[in-house]
């Protein structure tokens, strides 16, 4: 019976979006008028009532068949940023070249990817709160299918407004917002012309030729306060030729004769034509700090809480200064990742794309993780850790880092008011940026 359920929301989910796009609110004002009328007419032989009868058809009439001639050939190339971000609106610019008879009254729309959960996902899927439902609403499960909706629809807005006349053979630019819902990658492969009729009853969604292109979306960040990390800086063996770009760090010290195995790059020509022996420079060691920023990626059934998570690890990475330190991002997926920012590697920006993409892990694994950051103990000079809940064996996890000396910062997402550790700072889901602003 459910898989019935399903496939009658899917057909009229589609009808839906179908007839939303191409029916407007006044026709659908009209629309109804009609079939008012149509039946106060019924045994009421009344002709004013004949008369409206008689102009609403006719308006739907002509409004029907002007919106069915119009004609529109475009071709387009999307203007777009390298990123954009969850709920900042976001404008670009879309080039127009238009191959066919010339355009007045028109707008663009993208169109997102279709939102419809699959099978699998509505069967299995519960909304937050599902259980307190009634018996009716369990049964038939529409909440759950607006949820999934939600869940699945990744931007907002997508039109242009109304666009400049646009002569045959010529180009013009015209402007799109939307606003990004959710982090991840926004595919855009279908932009569409609208041409409404001149009452603005009805219009036409026209197939614009454009390549498809891929938006990065980053997540969402909050403003920290001043940051004042723990750990104090590290020596940072080979790391010399990247620390020597900034900073002090790497600096000239003094003048010696070649030893088996120095370098080249540090070989002194001018001392060396003049001893007319190998001379080589000598540099002060590389000290700066290190820190690892640790995300709990053991969220199944607390998505809220993941993605909240994943916005304060955002937040972290936005702002430590990775010019002056290193930053590791480690978390587990499909596999183990370790990704490094700073001191002439790359630049915070990798990091943030990484945290657009990264996923629920399906079984939780804090032993593994563990074993991930013994590997790089001994180069950290301090560790934060965001976790997605409290539970027992996140505190066997911080406590294994604290048996190998390492200092640590921990923050945890809850949502229930049980008091956590005193060294765990705790932030609501629905407080977050409230909660960051009280930490020190």
């Amino acid at each position: 019976m459910l898989r019935w359920i399903y496939q009658l929301y899917r057909w009229t989910t589609a009808a839906k979006f179908w007839f939303a796009r191409r029916i407007l609110p006044a026709g659908w004002g009209i629309g109804i008028a009609s079939v008012i009328a149509a039946t106060m007419l019924m045994g009421s032989p009344i002709t004013p009532l004949y008369q409206m009868f008689a102009l609403l058809f006719g308006l739907h009439a002509v409004a029907l068949v002007w919106v069915w001639s119009r004609r529109a050939r475009l071709h387009a190339v999307r203007d777009l940023p390298t990123h954009a971000a969850v709920g900042q609106c976001l404008r670009y610019s879309v080039t127009i070249h238009n191959q066919a008879a010339s355009l007045r009254h028109w707008s663009l729309q993208e169109t997102p990817a279709d939102p419809r959960p699959s099978w699998q996902t509505f069967f299995h899927s519960r909304e937050p709160g599902e259980a307190l439902r009634n018996r009716f609403d369990r049964f038939f499960a529409f909440n759950r299918w607006q949820w999934l909706l939600e869940k699945g629809t990744l931007f907002a807005g997508g039109d242009s407004g109304n666009a400049p006349l646009c002569e045959r053979g010529s180009s013009c630019r015209v402007t799109i917002t939307l606003t990004p819902r959710k982090r991840g990658c926004i595919v855009l492969d279908d932009m569409r012309v609208l041409l409404p009729d001149p009452f603005r009853f009805f219009q036409r969604a026209r197939k614009v030729f454009a390549e498809e292109v891929h938006l990065p979306v980053l997540p969402r960040r909050y403003r920290l306060p001043l940051l004042h990390l723990p750990g104090s800086s590290q020596y940072h063996a080979g790391d010399d030729v990247a620390s020597r770009q900034k900073g002090s760090s790497g600096e000239f010290t003094s003048l010696r004769e070649y030893r088996i195995g120095d370098p080249p790059r540090m070989i002194h020509w001018k001392s060396w034509a003049k001893m007319g022996r190998p001379i080589v420079k000598e540099v002060e060691d590389v000290v700066f700090p290190r820190y690892a920023l640790v995300l709990d990626t053991f969220a199944a059934g607390s998505e809220t809480e993941f993605e909240e998570a994943v916005s304060v690890a955002a937040s972290f990475v936005a702002e430590i200064d990775t010019e002056e330190v290193m930053l590791d991002l480690m978390f587990l997926g499909d596999r183990e990742h370790v990704i490094t920012a700073g001191r002439g590697l790359a630049d915070s920006m990798k990091l943030l794309e990484a945290l657009a993409a990264v996923d629920v892990s399906p079984t939780e694994n804090f032993e593994r993780l563990s074993r991930l950051m013994a590997r790089h103990t001994s180069d950290l000079s301090a560790c934060i850790c965001i976790f997605t809940g409290w539970s027992e064996s996140r505190a066997a996890f911080l406590r294994a880092l604290d048996a190998v000396g390492l200092t640590t910062v921990a923050m945890a997402i809850v949502t229930d008011a049980n008091p956590l550790p005193g060294r765990i700072h705790s932030l609501r889901p629905s407080h977050v940026q409230e909660d960051l602003m009280r930490w020190r």
